[in-house]
């Protein structure tokens, strides 16, 4: 016990602090169509459909926050997620959100595009400060590629395929981009349950329609 005690205070003195501008992992993602959404449907139900989603993921998330390496903000349909590093702990920690993001946006039957990028990062809450140059790598790949799910920066590919497992499984493939294809690692959220444990769900997901369109 005196061991574990100690490890752990070695770890939390190494471990940066959030208003320290170190490399981070970063996930930027939004619902697709919500803009079509909006204007089809009354405020209420935009509301509503907000407010399930984000209690269900919120709560999702509450064991991957128990060590305060996990930040969030949302505004409208648009969500970042940080991580406090780039190190195994901290890609296993940013996939699973990714996978519980996925999962929750099913339930209320919206797509999900999403990019994860690497590089020096800074979440101020109290000051509503987010920035860095992974949130820009991630939003420009965001706004190229014509695929539902989170796919990979090439800022975060080493990261990623040093750190691919079972429980985070990842795939290299051809993703569609406005000029053609190229190919990016992205998330096989569909091989995880809502356990997150290894399953595949992927007959679940095709069978629930989803509200697409135009993103906002």
């Amino acid at each position: 016990m005196e061991l574990d005690k100690i490890l752990k205070e070695v770890e939390t003195k190494r471990k940066p602090e959030w208003d320290k501008d170190v490399p981070r992992l970063v996930l930027y993602a939004d619902f697709m169509g919500f803009k079509n959404r909006v204007f089809s449907s009354n405020h209420s139900e935009i509301k509503s459909l907000l407010v399930d989603f984000n209690k269900s993921w919120h709560n999702r998330l509450k064991p991957l926050q128990l060590s305060g390496d996990l930040k969030f903000a949302q505004f409208s349909d648009s969500i970042l997620v940080v991580v406090n590093g780039t190190d195994a702990k901290m890609f296993n920690i940013i996939s699973k959100a990714a996978i519980c993001m996925m999962h929750e946006a099913l339930k209320i039957k919206f797509g999900i595009k999403g990019v994860i990028a690497q590089g020096t990062f800074s979440f101020d809450a109290a000051m509503g400060l987010y920035f860095g140059r992974p949130l820009v790598d991630a939003y420009l790949l965001h706004e190229e590629i014509k695929y539902y799910g989170i796919v990979v920066h090439h800022s975060a590919e080493n990261t990623v395929k040093n750190n691919i497992g079972p429980e985070n499984p990842y795939i290299k493939s051809d993703i569609y981009i406005d000029r053609g294809k190229v190919a990016h690692y992205h998330l096989c959220w569909n091989l995880i349950n809502e356990n997150l444990s290894p399953e595949n769900i992927t007959p679940l997901c095709t069978t629930i329609p989803l509200h697409m369109g135009v993103s906002s």
